[in-house]
Order: C-alpha cells, then sequence, then structure tokens
C-alpha cells in the first residue's frame, strides 16, 4: 500500500497537468449540478417556510361564479361548525386602467379587492417602507405596482380611473402575498377596497372574476375543512385548498426542476467523462515503458492499476472541489432583480447539492477511466527487452483462427463485463439525478444514442475527406492525414463540439421558426386585437367605433356571443356519465368551458365527422334537444360521438344537445376563435351573455393605443388586449428559455474546447516529434502554423456541419410535430453557426499548439 501512496504522488506531480482540461470538464457539470440544486432547495427551503403567505390565509375557497344566496349560506353553515378563527373575502378581476388626465393610454391589470383583514399570513411591503394598512385602500384609494406608474406616466397623489371610476394611487407596492412567484400575468398588479370594486360596475354580469374566502383556521382543522369544503361543494363549482396543499404542489414542482436540470449537469459532466476516457487510453499509452519497468521491478498488475485509478479519483476529487468553487462563485453572482422577482428570497450553497456534485463528479470520472486502464494487464516486462510498438503492446490479439467461436474466446470478457457495469451504473446515476428510474434510463439511452449518430457521423466525415490526403498541397495533404492521427481524440472531440453546435444552432432555429409563425400570423390581415365583456346593448356602439378607427381596407370588426358552460353528463354509444360526478372523474372534460352559437364554420374550421347546419335556421327555443359541434380533440380524448347526448349547464340553467358534428380546428391560427363546443342558434339566442370582439387594429401604434383608451373611456367594462403585446410577453419568455438552453448548449461546446486543448496536450509528445522531423527538412514555422490551422478549420468545420445537420433535423421534427407550425428553413443562420465553430476550433487549437511550434528542433533530436 505504500508503494501504491508513493507512485500515485509521483504521478500526480509528472502528470496532472495532462489530464487537468479533463477535469475542469467535470467541474463545469459539478458546477451545473451543484448550482441548480442549490437554488432550487434555497427556493423550496423559502417557499415551504412561507407556504402559508404564497395564499395569505390558511385555507382559500374559490369559485369563478358569483356567491349565490343558497351556497354562501351552505357555506356559512360549514364554516360555524369548523374551528374558523377569521375570514375575509376578495375579489380578482382583470381590466383596464387609464390615467385621469395626461397621455391616452390605456393598460390591462390584474385587479384584486380585498378587505381590512387581508393579508392573514405574510406582509404587503410598499417602497420606501411605507407600512400597509386598509384605511390607504378606503375611499377609493389605490396600491399600483411600480411599472404602471411609469406605463402611465402618474406618481403617488395622481388618480387613475378603473371600470370609470377615479381611484388616487397611495403608494406603491413591492412585495405582496398571495401572488404566483414568478407567474406569468396579463398586467400589472391593483389593489383596491373591496366594497369599492364592488360599486365600480366591473363585476356585471358575463364578467371573468374570481371570487374568494380566505380562511385563518386553527392547525388542527385545516385538512379537515378543506376536504369537507371539496367534496361538499364540488357538483356547486366551489373549491377549496390549504396552505399544506400548496406546500405539496409547490415542493413537488420544484423536485420534478430540480431533477430535470440536474439532468443537465450529469449530461455536462458525463460529456467530461467522455474526455476522461480518451484522454486515459492516450495516457496509458504514453505510460507501457514505466509500466514495463515497474513490472520489471516486481510490481503487480493490482499494484499498477491501483495506482492509476487512485490517481483518477484524486484528481477526480479535485475536479469536483472546483466545481464547487465554481457554483459559489455562480450562486454569488445572481443579479439582485432575478432574487427580487422570485420574493426575495436567500440562495446559497446547500449540503445535499455539493454532496450529491462531489458524488456524481467522482462516480462518472472513475466509471469512464476504469475501461481503458485495464488496458494495463496487457503489458509485458518483455516489452523492454523486445522493443514492441506501444499501440501493439495493449492492442488486443487479433490473429489466429478465424470463426465465431475463436472471435469470443478473443474477447476480453473481464473488460466488456466492467463495460458493461460502467453503463449500469451511468443508468443508476442519471436515474438518481432525475429521482426515477424512467427517467434516467430514457435520459441515459437517448444520449447513449445521439452521441452514437454523432459519432458515427465523425467517423463518416472523416472517411469522406480522406481523398485529400493526396492533395498536392502540403499543409491540407498533412492536416487531413493528422485527422487520423493515433490519440488525436478526433471522434471525441468532433462529438463534444459537435454537440455544444447542436445545442446552440438548434434552440436558435426553434426560435426563429417560433417568431417568424407569430409575426406571419399577424401579418395575414387577421385579428390583433380582442375585446371582451361586451354587453348586448353595448354591441352597437363598440361596432360603430371601431368602424371609424380601423385602417381602410381591413375586415371589419366581428362580435361573437359567449357563455360559460360546464357539461354535467354524457349518454351515448361509448360512454355514458350520469351526473357532474361522473363527468369530473374524467379529468378535463369538467372543466368550464367558454361556448358560442353560429350558423356557420369559421375559416380555420373544418367538419371531419357528421354535418354541420349551414344555412339552416335557428332551432326553435322550446326545441327539447339543441344541437352542438364537439372539437376534434374532445371527440378523440373522452369518445364522444356523433349522436351522443350531452347536458350543458349553462349560468345555472341545464339543457340538453346532440353532438351532430366534429370539427377540426387549427389552433395555430386561432385568430377567428376558437372553441370547443359550437352551439346551433336558436336555444342560447336568448340566455343571458356577453360578446367578445375580433379586430384588425390600426398599424400605427399611437392609433392602436388611443383606440384603447377611447374604448376604456366610453365602456368602462370593457377590456381591449393588444395582441401585439401579448405575443411581446410571449416573445419574452421564449427569448428566457432561449437564452437558458444556449446556456446549456454554451457550457456543452465549452467542454468540448476543454477537451480539444487536452487532446492537443496529450498529443504534444507526437506533434513535437513531427515538427522536429519536418522542420529538419526544411519546413517553416509558416508551414507548420498553416498545417495546424488547416488540421484545426477542418476539425472545427466537421464539427460545425454535425451540430448545423442535428439543428435543421431537429427544428423540422419539433416545429412539425411538436409545436404543429409549418416549418422555415434557416440555412443563413445554420451555415454561420459552422463557419463560427470552425473558427473558434480552429483558433483554439493554433494557440494550445504554440509550444510545439517554438520548441527547437536540435533539442526533440537529442532526446531520441
Amino acid at each position: 500500500m505504500i508503494f501504491v501512496l508513493k507512485m500515485v504522488g509521483r504521478e500526480l506531480r509528472a502528470s496532472w497537468r495532462r489530464l487537468l482540461f479533463f477535469f475542469v470538464c467535470v467541474a463545469i457539470g459539478v458546477a451545473a449540478i451543484v448550482t441548480l440544486r442549490s437554488i432550487i432547495q434555497s427556493l423550496r427551503t423559502g417557499l415551504m417556510r412561507e407556504a402559508r403567505a404564497t395564499i395569505a390565509s390558511d385555507v382559500l375557497v374559490q369559485s369563478s361564479r358569483p356567491w349565490t344566496p343558497e351556497i354562501r349560506a351552505d357555506l356559512d353553515e360549514r364554516l360555524t361548525r369548523a374551528p374558523v378563527q377569521a375570514r375575509t373575502e376578495s375579489i380578482e378581476t382583470a381590466t383596464m386602467v387609464r390615467a385621469e388626465n395626461g397621455s391616452a393610454v390605456a393598460r390591462m391589470i390584474e385587479l384584486r379587492g380585498v378587505e381590512a383583514g387581508y393579508p392573514f399570513y405574510g406582509t404587503l411591503l410598499l417602497q420606501d417602507g411605507e407600512p400597509y394598512s386598509h384605511a390607504l385602500l378606503e375611499n377609493a384609494g389605490t396600491l399600483v405596482r411600480p411599472e404602471l406608474l411609469a406605463q402611465l406616466g402618474v406618481k403617488i397623489g395622481d388618480r387613475i380611473l378603473i371600470g370609470g371610476q377615479p381611484f388616487t394611487i397611495r403608494g406603491v407596492i413591492d412585495q405582496e402575498p398571495g401572488r404566483r412567484l414568478g407567474g406569468f400575468s396579463l398586467g400589472s398588479r391593483v389593489l383596491v377596497d373591496l366594497a369599492d370594486l364592488r360599486k365600480s360596475g366591473l363585476l356585471a354580469f358575463g364578467s371573468r372574476a374570481n371570487y374568494q374566502l380566505l380562511l385563518k383556521v386553527r392547525a388542527d382543522g385545516v385538512d379537515r375543512l378543506t376536504r369537507d369544503v371539496r367534496q361538499g361543494f364540488r357538483d356547486r363549482f366551489v373549491n377549496a385548498r390549504s396552505y399544506r396543499s400548496t406546500e405539496d404542489q409547490i415542493g413537488e414542482s420544484l423536485q420534478r426542476a430540480e431533477n430535470f436540470l440536474s439532468l443537465v449537469g450529469f449530461v455536462i459532466v458525463v460529456l467530461g467523462g467522455i474526455g476522461v476516457w480518451s484522454v486515459t487510453r492516450v495516457f496509458v499509452l504514453q505510460k507501457i515503458r514505466s509500466v514495463a519497468i515497474l513490472k520489471c521491478v516486481g510490481a503487480s498488475t493490482a499494484q499498477v492499476l491501483a495506482t492509476y485509478v487512485l490517481q483518477v479519483g484524486l484528481l477526480a476529487i479535485a475536479g469536483s472541489l472546483i466545481g464547487v468553487a465554481l457554483a459559489a462563485a455562480a450562486i454569488r453572482a445572481i443579479p439582485p432583480s432575478l432574487t427580487e422577482s422570485f420574493g426575495g428570497l436567500p440562495y446559497g450553497l446547500t449540503g445535499s447539492a455539493v454532496l450529491q456534485g462531489l458524488t456524481v463528479g467522482l462516480l462518472v470520472s472513475v466509471l469512464f477511466a476504469l475501461v481503458p486502464l485495464l488496458d494495463v494487464r496487457r503489458i509485458k516486462p518483455l516489452l523492454l527487452i523486445r522493443g514492441a510498438d506501444a499501440a501493439i503492446a495493449v492492442a488486443a490479439p487479433v490473429a489466429g483462427p478465424r470463426g465465431l467461436g475463436a472471435r469470443l474466446r478473443r474477447i476480453d470478457w473481464l473488460q466488456t463485463g466492467l463495460a458493461a457495469t460502467v453503463g449500469t451504473a451511468l443508468i443508476g446515476v442519471a436515474s438518481w439525478q432525475a429521482g426515477s428510474w424512467r427517467a434516467g434510463a430514457a435520459v441515459s439511452i437517448g444520449f447513449a444514442v445521439v452521441s452514437g449518430v454523432l459519432y458515427v457521423a465523425a467517423f463518416a466525415l472523416v472517411r469522406f475527406v480522406l481523398p485529400l490526403a493526396s492533395a498536392p498541397w502540403f499543409p491540407l495533404r498533412h492536416a487531413v492525414i493528422s485527422l487520423r492521427r493515433p490519440g488525436n481524440q478526433t471522434r471525441v472531440i468532433l462529438l463534444a463540439v459537435g454537440l455544444g453546435s447542436f445545442f446552440v444552432l438548434g434552440v436558435r432555429a426553434l426560435q426563429s421558426n417560433l417568431v417568424s409563425e407569430f409575426d406571419v400570423g399577424m401579418s395575414r390581415g387577421g385579428a390583433d386585437m380582442f375585446i371582451i365583456d361586451v354587453q348586448r346593448d353595448q354591441v352597437e356602439g363598440v361596432q360603430s367605433l371601431l368602424r371609424e378607427r380601423q385602417d381602410q381596407g381591413t375586415s371589419p370588426a366581428r362580435l361573437v356571443p359567449v357563455l360559460r358552460a360546464r357539461v354535467t353528463a354524457v349518454r351515448g354509444r361509448d360512454v355514458n356519465l350520469e351526473n357532474f360526478s361522473d363527468v369530473r372523474g374524467r379529468g378535463s372534460l369538467a372543466r368550464e368551458y367558454v361556448i358560442t352559437y353560429r350558423d356557420s364554420l369559421e375559416s380555420n374550421e373544418r367538419i371531419v365527422e357528421g354535418k354541420f347546419w349551414n344555412g339552416a335556421g335557428p332551432i326553435p327555443a322550446d326545441a327539447p334537444l339543441s344541437e352542438v359541434s364537439v372539437e376534434e380533440g374532445i371527440h378523440e380524448r373522452f369518445n364522444i360521438q356523433v349522436g351522443d347526448e350531452m347536458r350543458f349547464d349553462v349560468l345555472g340553467r341545464t339543457f340538453t344537445a346532440r353532438v351532430t358534428s366534429i370539427r377540426h380546428v387549427e389552433w395555430g391560427d386561432a385568430r377567428s376563435g376558437g372553441f370547443m363546443f359550437v352551439f346551433r342558434p336558436g336555444a342560447l339566442s336568448q340566455a343571458p351573455h356577453t360578446f367578445i370582439g375580433f379586430v384588425k387594429g390600426p398599424d400605427a401604434a399611437a392609433a392602436r393605443a388611443r383606440l384603447q383608451y377611447d374604448l376604456v373611456a366610453r365602456y368602462p367594462n370593457i377590456t381591449a388586449i393588444d395582441g401585439r403585446e401579448i405575443i411581446a410577453r410571449i416573445q419574452k419568455v421564449i427569448d428566457n428559455a432561449v437564452l437558458g438552453i444556449s446556456v446549456v448548449g454554451g457550457i456543452a461546446l465549452l467542454s468540448g474546447v476543454l477537451i480539444l486543448i487536452g487532446a492537443v496536450a496529450m498529443t504534444k509528445f507526437q506533434r513535437v516529434y513531427e515538427a522536429a522531423i519536418l522542420r529538419t527538412l526544411g519546413a517553416s514555422t509558416r508551414l507548420l502554423t498553416t498545417t495546424l490551422a488547416l488540421e484545426y478549420c477542418a476539425l472545427g468545420l466537421l464539427a460545425g456541419v454535425i451540430g448545423a445537420a442535428g439543428a435543421f433535423g431537429l427544428s423540422w421534427g419539433v416545429t412539425r410535430y411538436v409545436f404543429d407550425i409549418s416549418w422555415r428553413p434557416v440555412p443563413g443562420l445554420l451555415v454561420i453557426g459552422a463557419l463560427l465553430t470552425t473558427l473558434l476550433v480552429g483558433a483554439i487549437g493554433v494557440l494550445a499548439s504554440a509550444g510545439v511550434l517554438r520548441k527547437k528542433p536540435l533539442a526533440t533530436l537529442r532526446a531520441e
């Protein structure tokens, strides 16, 4: 054992620089794992500690419909029997707001009306440290987010109009409990007094609002009350959730996110592991004579193996510790704005994340190094006497009888079994990181398939350029030959760099397709503004205003009647659901749907089964059965067929309709409206309902803003949504996702670059000798530099071509079969990406070989 430890110390002093770059690759992957896990674990811990503040209560009872006297009476009776210590009400709705004086700008907001008891938990923080009290909201006061001040050009003390009523800004919200952290919102948050919200006219019939009861409950009654309300009111469209269920949902969601993102780091670690495997093979070739000498003086194979395995383990630990240090630096560099967007929760390294990162880094490094290290067993002491070639010394015997049996006998079963064990262990590590055996196996197999495809592509491309080895120009000829130099790691470098460029170019190509789809959608001449909550008596006035403001030549605005309904029963050939409880058992079929009635199909619809009632006229209002057309997805998911009868609840009124047709809806072009259920006119025509408008707004930004402003000024209950603003928000979400995936691709690309640098360092002993011979034969430094530049540029070009080809296929497959949108190739992006990869690899290869170019040939030849 002492001999092994002494040898490890000597080997580390002599060769740690050669292996440094590969263990830096491991460090980058470990840093990714530790950073992502630490952030999400810190976030989860903070949110669990503030679970009650996420809903501002112990139990939240809510409904999308106004409280009826019957439901309120039953709820109150249920609550009097529960250990409820306090209660308060709240209503949330989306609406428009504008300044009373100043610029003609209207903005959508998320309005919340609260009572004096709000919030039970958490603290509503205002800017400048001003304490919150409900008195700030009384008598038409309001609190707003800082971005709304900038959008409307107002300040504290100014008045804004909400629902046509003036409200005075009395404070600016810095942090609010009961709001989903990091969630997507339609507009800025605004708080008002609940009584003022009720008087504003925004809660008229058909308005979209969420009615809430916030309850403070004794700890031993939280679960029972939540369960009782859910069971007792499930058929009355009332739901309840507690801070404990919210805590569980947050915990599960963040756990899934943590496991998923940790797989990203695991893939980077595996990429570094591939580099470890590759460099270990070259390292063994370099150590053949040293191992032969050790065996001549009495060292056993086990001692030699233990020396190098222990060396790999120590370097892996060092690389993993470097990764932890990088993770700490990355967490410290998180901008305050990002921290504030998640409620100001503190971040820091967590012990479990550090332990997992260190363990994964060590396991992957050792596992990938074990298989090539077994070649040490085939190094014989007689090598020193015979002077055998290094490559032959460790190669498996290939001569001998032919046939299947002979080939099986020549297989190194120990090495093969160890390789299988390593593969199984890697699946285990991936499953540990993913929190699921299935997910871990899927990721491992997927990575193996992608790596195999890239490896085969690299092999094919290298074979493809081999004819250039006969080129008359010496630098090109020698560069192509060098691609097949033993130990040159050509295919591994192509795999790593190609995988990184594949990530980056693929996600950029997808981004380009998504953005183009949105732009094309808005340039087809269809609707790009949407108006909701239009009352019946406002239809003519709204249409008149829209006709005045639309650009000439645009199609007139259409106002479509809409109601909200739920499916309460289905009687059909293949499915029978007798009541709403049965419907609820079918999942999303029980949700609330927005429905409409009309006598024709829209341009984005076509019938796939049955017959639509085009031109048939309205059905009699007193007919026992109405007629309904069902969207194709409903038909496929819930097995609802033409001829089935469905019972609907519309605003408390129950009626039955027969399915007469199945429609296919092009959701990618839903600017004409997309509805799951379309009814034949007649039965619903006399029911109370509102209208939504699909409008092609003016092209000029100022004219669009003025139209929104005038609509809200004349009809305060109306909400006018600018589709271009929504697209801008979606674009921001896409940009953030693209940035995140591009960072992953960048890390993979960086790993490939480090593997390239390490490969240059590992083959330096060969290159120095070649350069000495070439210089002796008259080659100049310029000629050698040109040769190296061509070799590495060829390597970079091949990697860029592999990445670009993969990105081409990825963008096609995802756009066609995932997003279901038109695919638009982006050859310019892919060509530029391949060229940049070429320049990057070429520049790094030449710079890393600077020592070879500077070394004098005389010293090298004397050493030989």
